[in-house]
């Protein structure tokens, strides 16, 4: 059976070779305004087949979140705004009932049921299916309907990207900000560059985040609504910007045995040094407490575990296992229990911290994505050895065997 990997793979090479196409066309063009009068290359129109209908069946009760897609898959692109073409795109009847609502673009590797799914773990009280109408109401002013397929004149008319096949369409209120975002500010998504005069709020902000989120794990995009005075805004989240890993188990493993399991892939990693109180603490906390003993042994309620990346590149960092009773558990985890949970946070810290800055250069991609390797290897053994369930920093599920793959 042919895996997403390949299917995103002939479309990499099928939109290479209409590159290759477009670019000999426009060269045949200047050697005809030259006045040369060389034989044109013949050939197709070069315009992109109509996509095939994307399924709307729903997942079963208990299907999990599709694989993610962090593998070697550069960034698709950036944040896109304005008219890139050298005329006004030719309105269609789908084109204009769409402009007026946030669209999640597919490709077509991507079934709405995996959607669905992702909807579903961000939002477990809502059942991952569409209703008698092809719906998903996701809360009391937002919903989610299974859209339209998207065809070339449709996709050329909203200005989306030649993959896009399918869209989704989302109703939601317009809540923002009342001032613009400040000048320091960016977000890894283009948002600031989006909403120019003040960022999503509320409900639209909440909606926004599940989108850009799920465009992220499935490598694919979300097309903004149109508003007067802005461009058409097309945001492109780039996949390998979310490294970290979440797991919860209601297992807690002892900073050595938890050693053991990282060693597998970083034979260099270490436990942090625990602070030793001073004499004063020590007589502080006796006066407090005149049952307190300071020979006892110390109780651990966390540790941390540190991988240093200098072999990697001197700009990489360091991971580090942070370990500790959950505070909070995300909503999929704590509907299927109630049991305190002990979290293994796989954190990231680049020396330069510009993990979640937009446009990274070539060597940070190449560097995040060795980082990426190893996280992803020391989460699943980590997985496997507190038996736990993990979560992406997107908040999707993750199996051990996804992040080995």
């Amino acid at each position: 059976m042919i895996t997403r990997r390949e299917l995103r793979r002939q479309r990499e090479a099928a939109e290479r070779a209409e590159r290759e196409r477009a670019d000999a066309a426009r060269y045949q063009g200047g050697l005809a305004a030259s006045g040369d009068t060389g034989p044109a290359r013949s050939g197709s129109d070069g315009s992109p087949a109509p996509a095939p209908s994307v399924s709307d069946e729903a997942p079963g009760p208990g299907a999990s979140a599709p694989a993610r897609r962090r593998t070697g898959m550069p960034s698709t692109g950036r944040p896109g705004y304005g008219d890139h073409r050298a005329s006004a795109p030719v309105d269609t009847p789908t084109s204009a009932d769409l402009r007026g609502f946030h669209l999640l673009l597919l490709d077509d590797a991507v079934e709405i049921s995996d959607v669905l799914a992702l909807v579903h773990n961000k939002l477990p009280d809502l059942h991952p299916q569409l209703d008698e109408h092809g719906q998903m109401r996701l809360s009391r002013h937002s919903r989610l309907s299974s859209g339209t397929v998207l065809e070339p004149a449709d996709a050329a008319a909203l200005e989306v990207p030649d993959w896009a096949h399918h869209a989704i369409v989302v109703d939601c209120p317009r809540d923002r900000q009342p001032s613009p975002p400040p000048d320091w500010f960016a977000d890894a998504d283009g948002l600031h560059a989006a909403f120019p005069e003040g960022m999503p709020d509320r409900e639209e902000e909440r909606v926004l985040s599940l989108l850009l989120a799920i465009a992220s794990r499935l490598h694919t995009g979300v097309r903004l609504a149109d508003e007067p005075g802005l461009p058409t805004r097309v945001i492109i989240p780039d996949p390998e910007a979310k490294v970290d890993l979440y797991l919860y188990s209601p297992y807690w493993l002892e900073p050595q045995v938890a050693l053991e399991f990282v060693r597998r892939h970083a034979p260099h990693a270490f436990q942090q040094s625990l602070p030793t109180p001073d004499e004063d603490v020590l007589v502080q906390a006796n006066i407090d407490d005149p049952l307190f003993d300071p020979s006892a042994p110390v109780i651990l309620d966390g540790y941390a575990l540190l991988v240093p990346l200098g072999d990697i590149d001197e700009a990489a960092g360091g991971l580090e296992i942070r370990v500790m009773e959950a505070e909070w558990v995300p909503p999929i985890i704590a509907a299927h229990t109630d049991a305190p949970q002990i979290e293994y946070h796989v954190h990231w810290m680049d020396t330069e911290s510009r993990r979640y800055q937009p446009n990274p250069r070539r060597r940070f991609r190449r560097m995040r994505a060795e980082v990426a390797r190893l996280t992803d290897a020391i989460g699943a053994e980590l997985l496997v050895g507190c038996d736990g369930v993990g979560v992406d920093e997107n908040g999707f599920l993750v199996t051990s065997r996804q992040l080995r793959e």
